[in-house]
């Protein structure tokens, strides 16, 4: 039992990415000790295991295991038996989203089938059981899973005999599905288009030379042919300059502050003295703190509050797509409160098609909290 309890240590050091949809199928070993059933010896049990994490935080999990009912010294007469636990158990996930390792909590119910005790007949008894435990997922490699767990299980057995059974386990398994730890990838800019070469200058026509002297009966002045001077070339036009923006948004906010809406202002006037051809892609974002679909949901809503004030400001709206993309995309380590600020961001990329321009990125300040009300102002 101590050896079994040792292994189940030494995997907590394991790692394992938790993500919505990961499923799993493991081969099960451990010990088995016994609570208020003195006649029995401690067995080792084995048995499979299935389960699906159906959200970062709730999953299932269904176990059968068998082990032998051994007496020990003091009952030698009793037969050997055997038992088979089936245990149906909610998951639940300390750590939701973790790139790391991660413990669970387990509770659930099943049934205990116990064999004759007496040798030759085949009748067989099940009785209900309940259980409850926690354990420690980890991932050594993709699609390998090591699971180890601790779980107390209650049997209802005849006339009030109720037994108590704590079993240390140790799973190895495969998993598949859900997503995988990434690092964080970069924002995704707008790259400035290649400046083309400068036209060569135009070079200056060659002097024609001077006509042959006349002979020499009847010399006559050479007369010098002086040509223009050719114009000189045209100054390189001035580059446009317009202006691209991040805005940063308070946690679960999708609403402006004053700075943001100036930002946004001032590219719109930018672009709205530009000739040329332009389009705009304003993408929201999110800190990964909270569900996927609530963070997608909530990037849309901030893209979409951006885009407005764009158009409000004179921008045609068929010049602009928003683009939600919720966690995704993150610039920063979400495990700080500093990078999940700076995670929650809009940012416009205005594309041209003009050589001849020149962007400029303009940034607000990160926002931890939501900001406050204005108090109205008194009559």
């Amino acid at each position: 039992m101590k050896k079994t309890l040792q292994i189940l240590l030494a995997g907590t050091a394991l790692t394992l990415s938790a993500q919505q949809g990961t499923a799993w199928v493991a081969g099960e070993v451990g010990g088995t000790a016994w609570r208020g059933a003195t006649n029995l010896k401690d067995e080792i049990h084995y048995g499979l295991s299935a389960g699906h994490w159906y959200t970062d935080r709730w999953g299932l999990d269904l176990r059968i295991l068998q082990n032998d009912l051994k007496p020990d010294s003091n009952s030698s007469n009793t037969p050997t038996r055997k038992q088979t636990h089936l245990l149906l158990s909610g998951l639940f996930n300390f750590r939701p989203g973790a790139e790391n390792w991660y413990p669970y909590l387990a509770a659930g119910v099943g049934g205990t089938n116990l064999d004759s005790p007496y040798s030759g007949q085949s009748t067989s008894a099940t009785r209900f059981n309940y259980s409850a435990g926690t354990g420690l997922m980890g991932k050594p490699a993709e699609h390998f899973l090591l699971d180890a767990s601790v779980k107390a299980i209650r049997v209802n057995l005849p006339l009030s005999a109720h037994r108590t059974e704590v079993l240390a386990t140790l799973g190895l398994g495969y998993t598949w599905g859900g997503g995988q730890a990434v690092a964080p990838a970069p924002a995704v800019m707008v790259s400035e288009p290649p400046k083309p070469a400068p036209a060569p200058e135009p070079k200056p026509e060659p002097v024609a030379p001077p006509p042959p002297p006349p002979p020499p009966p009847a010399p006559e002045p050479i007369k010098e042919v002086v040509l223009p001077a050719p114009p000189p070339p045209p100054p390189p036009p001035a580059k446009i300059v317009l202006d691209e923006a991040v805005l940063h948004f308070a946690n679960g906010k999708a609403e402006l502050g004053a700075d943001a809406k100036a930002a946004i202002q001032k590219v719109a006037a930018g672009l709205k003295g530009y000739p040329g051809q332009y389009s705009l892609i304003i993408s929201g974002h999110t800190s990964s703190q909270g569900g996927k679909a609530l963070n997608k949901s909530l990037s849309k809503l901030r893209a979409d509050a951006v885009a407005k004030v764009m158009v409000d400001s004179g921008i045609p709206a068929s010049r602009i797509m928003t683009v939600g993309s919720g966690p995704d995309r993150p610039i920063a380590d979400n495990r700080t409160k500093d990078g999940q600020a700076k995670n929650r961001r809009v940012e416009i990329d205005v594309k041209v098609r003009d050589g001849k321009t020149e962007v400029r990125k303009n940034e607000t300040g990160t926002v931890e909290t939501a900001p406050a009300p204005r108090k109205p102002a008194g009559k």
